[in-house]
């Protein structure tokens, strides 16, 4: 159980909206205070911002959870002692509550006041990003751990080095151990860090775990961030490949591939590395079921949308783009519309 907001050892500063977190390390990673500060925050209705100097960077897994709060934002600490989101370079001002915007912009827009530490002109890498979610039987015999293991060994060559609920990662990999560990947790949610094998030959990579007890069964969704040579990406085609190999062996609910960018060892710096942009997306049987095939096949911008996984049971792989280009994402409206029609989320409403 994770401590009382006040008690969290990460937590430098509490107020009324958020906690802040200040860290000084050259790579900030999911450590088991910061996890801590994060969940206790959550129980608190508050979000995180976390406060750096410009010279440290972010693990994969800070970057694509810490931030996902109306008011979460990663505070960095530019050379001229001003402060700026490291995720999208925007000055930053202390208000007495939490770090704002420092220009007053209208609701909804962005403000166009950059701090010149992020815009720095120095290339990126690629990062191929992967987040793919099954759903499994609620038996006995469930292991977890596999679909992962086709994923970091078709993307980086080799499977995961291991698991940890923060990072370093410290158990080395084992399915078996893992899915004891998310049993012994159950019906609460689990949520891992997975850690890609070290050496040159193989791509840098980590990624996330999250083991979810539903109405239809146990759903797992990995995540997985793999450092590309140069700013390059497999192609749409080729991905879809990889896809369609879980979708033989998994009943697949939904994928989504993306390229991004960032540092070449897998990090991320607090300056300007691009829009990600959509590869492909995945729709499982359980899309199709409440269509039809012929339906789901036929998309407007997309040519190639391809079925995949069992004749019985299948899914779609809709192939969108190379990863380099933001008009894609217009695509990907057209096709989010096609996917989750209005009135379906009116209903929601």
């Amino acid at each position: 159980m994770p401590n009382d907001l006040i008690f969290s050892p990460g937590v430098d500063l509490i107020t009324e909206n958020v906690a802040v977190v200040m860290q000084d390390r050259p790579v900030i990673g999911m450590s088991a205070w910061l996890s801590d500060a994060l969940t206790s925050a959550k129980m608190a209705q508050r979000d995180v911002q976390l406060v750096t100097p410009k010279s440290s960077k972010l693990t994969w897994p800070v970057r694509s959870t810490l931030f996902k709060g109306a008011f979460s934002k990663w505070v960095v600490t530019g050379e001229d002692g001003e402060y700026f989101d490291g995720l999208n370079g925007v000055r930053l001002k202390w208000n007495g509550d939490m770090f704002i915007a420092r220009s007053a912009v209208k609701p909804g827009e962005q403000s166009s006041d950059l701090h010149p530490d992020y815009v720095i002109q120095e290339d990126p890498f690629g990062q191929l990003q992967f987040t793919v979610r099954v759903r499994h039987k609620p038996v006995d015999s469930l292991v977890l751990g596999r679909v992962a293991e086709r994923l970091f060994t078709t993307a980086t060559g080799s499977g995961p080095a291991g698991w940890s609920t923060s990072e370093p990662v410290t158990q080395p990999w084992s399915p078996e151990a893992l899915t004891e560990y998310c049993r012994d947790r159950a019906p609460e949610p689990t949520w891992l860090i997975l850690a890609g094998q070290p050496g040159a030959e193989f791509r840098p990579s980590v990624g996330t775990l999250e083991a979810r007890r539903t109405k239809s069964g146990v759903d797992e969704t990995v995540t997985l961030a793999v450092s590309q040579p140069g700013m390059e990406f497999p192609g749409m085609h080729k991905v879809g490949e990889w896809i369609d190999e879980i979708a033989d062996d998994f009943e697949l609910v939904s994928a989504m591939v993306m390229g991004s960018y960032g540092e070449a060892d897998g990090t991320y710096a607090p300056r300007f590395l691009g829009m990600a942009c959509p590869i492909g997306l995945a729709a499982g049987n359980e899309a199709v079921r409440a269509s039809s095939l012929t339906e789901m096949l036929t998309v407007e911008g997309i040519s190639k949308a391809l079925a995949i996984g069992p004749s019985h049971a299948p899914a779609v792989w809709y192939p969108i783009g190379d990863g380099r280009s933001p008009r894609d994402w217009e695509t990907y409206a057209t096709l989010m519309k096609k996917l989750i029609p209005a009135d379906a989320l009116a209903g929601k409403r």
